[in-house]
Order: C-alpha cells, then sequence, then structure tokens
C-alpha cells in the first residue's frame, strides 16, 4: 500500500499540497510522548512536530509578522492532512500550535520555525505504555509524510 496524505477538503490538489511543503519548505520529527502515572513518568506515545519557516525574504519574521499566519495556516493545514489520514484511534484530531512562537533549531540551521504538535497514543485506552500499533502509526505518518515531500529533521537547499 502507498503511504498518502487525505488532502481532500484541504487541498485542491497534490500539486498545491507539493507547493505548499517547497514553499514552507516544511520538516518534521518526532519525540516521546509522556504522562505521570503514580508518580512515575510512562511513555504513552509520540508527539510529531510540524515545522514550516518563512520565505527567505523576510528577514526579520516575528509572531507580529503578517506572513506569520499565513505560514501557521499552511502547516496545520499540512498536519490536518496527516490526522485525517492516520488512525483515528491513536492520531489525535486536534493539533496544538504554539500559535505566538516562532523556534530556532540547530536541526534546521537556526531558521525560523513555526511548529504544530500532533500527539499520538491510544485515545480509547488512554495512559497504557507504547504499543505496536501506536508505534506503526508514528511510523506510517512519517512515510505519508516523506512520501509528500515533507523532510526529516530538517530542509537541504
Amino acid at each position: 500500500m502507498e503511504a498518502k496524505l487525505n488532502i481532500a477538503g484541504i487541498f485542491s490538489s497534490e500539486d498545491e499540497l507539493v507547493e505548499t511543503i517547497r514553499n514552507r519548505r516544511v520538516c518534521y520529527d518526532t519525540e516521546p510522548y509522556y504522562v505521570t502515572h503514580k508518580g512515575q513518568l510512562v511513555q504513552i506515545g509520540y508527539q510529531i512536530n510540524i515545522y514550516g519557516t518563512f520565505p527567505k525574504s523576510d528577514k526579520k519574521p516575528s509572531p507580529d509578522d503578517p506572513e506569520f499566519r499565513s505560514v501557521l495556516k499552511d502547516v496545520q493545514k499540512i498536519a490536518t492532512t496527516l490526522s485525517n489520514t492516520c488512525d483515528p484511534l491513536h492520531m489525535c484530531e486536534s493539533t496544538i500550535e504554539d500559535s505566538n512562537e516562532i523556534s530556532y533549531s540547530h536541526d534546521r540551521k537556526m531558521r525560523p520555525d513555526v511548529t504544530v504538535h500532533i500527539p499520538v497514543f491510544d485515545q480509547e485506552n488512554f495512559g497504557h505504555p507504547v504499543d505496536g500499533r501506536i508505534e506503526e502509526t508514528v511510523s506510517m505518518a512519517g512515510k505519508m509524510l516523506e512520501a509528500a515531500g515533507v523532510r526529516r529533521k530538517h530542509w537541504e537547499d
């Protein structure tokens, strides 16, 4: 089975999706998602972080920059396609964005990023440790993002 994002109702075409990914130089990474259970940290899933950036011509991006909302909207659309495509029991439907924040990471050469986070855990049995289905959902999510052109960790120009 080909790993492909469900763009219906979000992007008008595959070309629009690819162009958005390219224009925003979209990257992703994953990190463990923990909760405290009986005084101990338990990994119950992962968080997929999707990053998009400003045009190179924007020399001083900020949350007040008119382009900020446009970047955030584009990254949210990509996150929504992923949430709509993956296992609904594990891929949280709602995305959490740092809506007033720009981040910088050495992984992405300190470029200004707008980030959307997607927690991935078993929503029917909240709190149980990571299992094979959660691992498979995160793996498939990465494959679908990469098949669409999203880069893992950083974007090479």
